[in-house]
């Protein structure tokens, strides 16, 4: 037992001997002294220190010089300013010179809005994404910003120093809303149709006289179409930030399709709405259908037949009292309003144009802060042939004929839906006035050379000057930082080399001194066994 009990006592020492020689190994493989916390727990604390210090610092140095880049990009940016501004002080002397004729007095100006175009492209900039300045009123060229005006950067690696500042300074600029919102506007669109009903490509009620077995199959065309063009009028309209509704005023006609032989008028008053469908329920909230309307004259030749409302003045009667009443006796009225005429042949837009513009004329009169067409705009192939001096009134222009006369567009089929929302395209494209009923009301951020003294241009200049000395003076604080971070890193790195550090020569004495341990433990192990072997043969 003696024997066994000395043989593990032997194995334990030259384990023990081995693990101390192989740590005294790998410290000198990698040079360093501390390794784990395990060789030296309060170095090991200290080193873990010394090394984020060492992160941070180099983290601010970027931070810093980030910052550097960004007051560069804005003193390239004053470069530029202060020519604008040199070149605006300019333009006002030569404004104000007596001999300036009127010509010159409006070049100068021109190109004063130019240059303050110019200004506020330039306060939109940004460097990495970041604004290089704030904003300001529209009034001011340059000067103290109004509203955020500085960025403050961290400066050493424990945040006890004050924080950097980098100015920004103001100059006017608009900043769209990320999201779209509502224009919170109303567009009213009046449509003057006699029906909507037929086998054609443009009807959203089936009807087929010389053979009634089609109905039902134009009946489902007719509703596909009437649904497919309602999704896009709400579309488009939401698409505008715009609500919107239409106000279908049907005028029968006797060239109905569903007109007997002796040309009556449409027993039913002319459908607009597909095959059971209500006017009301199913147009609910997007348009309203208004009857009783007629018109001056029917141009069929020998029917002797007497038109419905003939007058125009009853004719404009009816269109006042019905605007009355959709706008609740003018307490709720639209923003804009359009007018729209089916001018496709079985309505013609001489029936209906004199009425037309007695009403938009009493509109204009009655609640002038509604926007309509501009009455000076015509287009299209019939309507700008019109000759306006001999027929004001468009009375020559032919059926199908399509365009805007006079502001009230013509279209040249009797889907109301899609022609209204075409006639509303045409008008945005082509007529200012009536777009200005769709744009957000914004101040105008440009002003002549007469709104300001030559002493306020030359302030902004001494703005600029003081900004510019600023900026300077920012940016070499920031090198200032820089080094004093980089002069710490070299302390930080030799902290770490010297706590991580291995005495090379005591190392060795403590490497050869183990593997001394070592061999001399491997021989007292071999004896050891040997003896086992002698006794256990003994005792056999």
């Amino acid at each position: 037992m003696e024997s066994l009990s000395l043989s593990h006592s032997v194995v334990n020492n030259l384990n023990q001997a081995f693990d101390e020689h192989t740590k005294i190994n790998r410290h000198l493989q990698t040079g360093k002294r501390v390794m784990n916390a395990s060789d030296d727990a309060g170095e090991a604390s200290k080193l873990g220190k010394t090394k984020m210090d060492l992160i941070k610092n180099r983290m601010i140095q970027g931070n810093l010089q980030n910052s550097l880049s960004l007051l560069q990009a804005q003193d390239g940016m004053f470069k530029v300013i202060g020519n604008i501004l040199d070149r605006s002080s300019e333009l006002k002397i030569r404004f104000e010179s007596p001999v300036a004729n009127a010509a010159e007095k409006e070049a100068y100006n021109k190109e004063f809005t130019e240059l303050q175009g110019e200004l506020r492209s330039i306060a939109q900039s940004k460097w990495n994404g970041i604004s290089l300045f704030s904003t300001q009123d529209s009034r001011t060229l340059f000067g103290a910003p109004i509203d955020t005006p500085d960025l403050l950067q961290q400066s050493n690696e424990s945040g006890t120093d004050a924080a950097l500042k980098l100015s920004r300074w103001g100059i006017y600029h608009f900043e769209p809303p990320e999201e779209t919102t509502s224009l919170d506007k109303k567009l009213l669109a009046i449509t003057l149709t006699d029906e909507s009903e037929g086998y054609g490509a443009a009807e959203y009620k089936g009807r087929d006289p010389n053979n009634p077995a089609n109905v039902p199959t134009y009946d489902a065309i007719g509703e596909a179409k009437f649904l497919k063009d309602k999704a896009a009028w709400e579309a488009f309209t939401s698409g505008l930030g715009i609500t919107a509704e239409i106000a279908v005023v049907v005028a029968p006609s006797i060239f109905s399709t569903e007109a007997d032989d002796t040309g009556a008028i449409d027993a039913d008053g002319g459908e607009v709405v597909p095959a059971d469908y209500d006017e009301v329920t199913d147009l609910a909230g997007f348009a309203s259908v208004y009857r009783g309307m007629g018109r001056e004259r029917f141009s069929l030749a020998g029917s002797g037949l007497t038109p419905s409302m003939p007058d125009p003045n009853d004719q404009a009667d009816f269109l006042w009292a019905k605007f009355q009443e959709m706008t609740n006796n003018g307490s709720e009225l639209p923003d804009a309003l359009g007018v729209f005429v089916d001018n496709s042949g079985s309505l013609y837009f001489n029936e209906v144009n004199d009425a037309l513009f007695q009403f938009v004329d009493r509109v204009r009169t009655t609640y002038p802060s509604i926007i309509l067409p501009s009455d000076d705009l015509t287009s299209g192939s019939g309507p700008s042939a019109v000759d306006l001096a001999t027929d004001p009134n468009g009375e020559t222009i032919d059926r199908t004929e399509v365009g805007v006369f006079r502001g009230i567009s013509l279209s040249g089929a009797e889907d109301w839906i899609n022609q209204s929302q075409m006639a509303l395209q045409n008008l945005i494209d082509n007529d200012p006035t009536f777009q200005a009923a769709l744009t957000t009301d914004q101040e105008d951020p440009t002003l002549a050379l007469s709104a300001y003294t030559q002493a306020e241009l030359v302030g902004f200049l001494d703005t600029l000057i003081q900004a510019r000395g600023q900026n300077a003076a920012e940016q070499q604080r920031i090198r200032n930082e820089i080094e004093e971070l980089q002069g710490r890193v070299v302390g930080l790195e030799q902290s770490i080399e010297v706590g991580e550090g291995l005495d090379i020569p005591m190392a060795m004495g403590v490497f050869h001194r183990t593997k001394d341990q070592v061999d001399l433990n491997a021989q007292l192990v071999a004896a050891a066994k040997d003896m086992e072997n002698v006794l256990y043969t003994d005792f056999l």
